[in-house]
């Protein structure tokens, strides 16, 4: 960005000194002027106190409706990637700063001019990054106002718990493209969306159903499936959203990582290795400080002060 700021500089000089509007210079500075006027597609922002722990996303790709581009794809994976190395990170709020809008899905425009090996390329980066999202150790949570097409969808689904406004929509259309909701990662143990995660969702005749027919459903329906756990007016799904990341945000942070664990890993097993991941992810708090401070808190009847030690 400081070398695209520079050439701007020396740019508009020229074309300033040149006077002639139509000059390479002068077309030159305008694209570079219309490139930093773009804002960021994806916005990570840290809550403050009190709700330090709190760790907001935001899309916000409004000329396209906040379809996943290259460069929405970049700023994903640089946001997971900035979350995953923070220690003081206690849950992730996923939402769109888009009316109407959680995310299109895959930017077809821009897929249309890449080659075989682009797209190909595309595709794995993607699966990787819904893979992240999935994989993460703290909490995430989706907020749903809107459309959630396609990746869209499939974003949503990658996360841990989803609420949406009473006016959104949701589909998986890929097969009405020739294709399938393919952002799954075979070498990951956990799935992002689409042929995997939505059937260990809402079951394998209703995920075959709404993946063969590539129709849209309503909040109600998603809502009464088990695909959101919350269904609120519209125009309340972030303060909903917020509210429980507040309570999340209250427990002890380790025991959230581990319980998360637990339940992600034992899901993938069968019941007696599933008790024995159980097992394993106690033994991470049995000697943690923060399980003293529980106790503590508890036997004098206030609130405990958790450090995440």
């Amino acid at each position: 960005m400081r070398g695209l700021r520079g050439l701007l500089a020396v740019s508009g000089r020229r074309a300033a000194a040149s006077g002639a509007s139509s000059s390479p210079h002068s077309v030159l500075f305008a694209r570079a002027l219309q490139i930093l006027s773009q804002p960021e597609p994806v916005r990570l922002h840290k809550l403050s106190a009190p709700d330090s722990g709190i760790v907001e996303l935001r899309l916000e790709r409004p000329e396209a409706r906040n379809a996943i581009g290259k460069e929405m794809l970049k700023g994903l994976r640089s946001a997971m990637d900035k979350v995953g190395a923070d220690p003081t990170a206690n849950v992730v709020l996923v939402a769109s700063s888009v009316p109407k809008v959680f995310c299109a899905g895959a930017d077809l425009k821009e897929r249309r001019l890449m080659g075989p090996s682009e797209v190909r390329e595309f595709v794995n980066t993607l699966r990787a990054t819904f893979s992240s999202f999935e994989a993460l150790p703290i909490p995430t949570i989706a907020v749903v106002e809107g459309a959630a097409f396609g990746g869209g969808l499939e974003l949503a689904l990658s996360c841990d718990l989803r609420i949406c406004g009473e006016s959104a929509t949701f589909s998986l259309p890929e097969t009405g493209l020739a294709i399938i909701p393919g952002y799954v990662s075979r070498m990951a143990l956990y799935f992002s969306g689409g042929t995997q995660r939505l059937p260990r969702i809402v079951g394998r005749a209703r995920a075959k159903e709404l993946i063969f027919t590539g129709r849209r459903f309503d909040a109600t329906e998603a809502v009464n499936m088990g695909v959101v756990n919350y269904c609120v007016p519209g125009g309340e799904a972030y303060q909903k959203a917020l509210e429980l990341a507040r309570e999340i945000n209250q427990k002890g942070p380790l025991a959230i990582r581990m319980a998360k664990k637990a339940i992600n890993e034992g899901m993938e097993v069968d019941l007696s290795s599933a008790l024995a991941v159980e097992e394993e992810c106690y033994e991470q708090v049995l000697h943690t400080r923060d399980r003293l401070e529980g106790l503590a808190a508890f036997a004098e009847k206030r609130r405990p002060l958790y450090t995440g030690k």
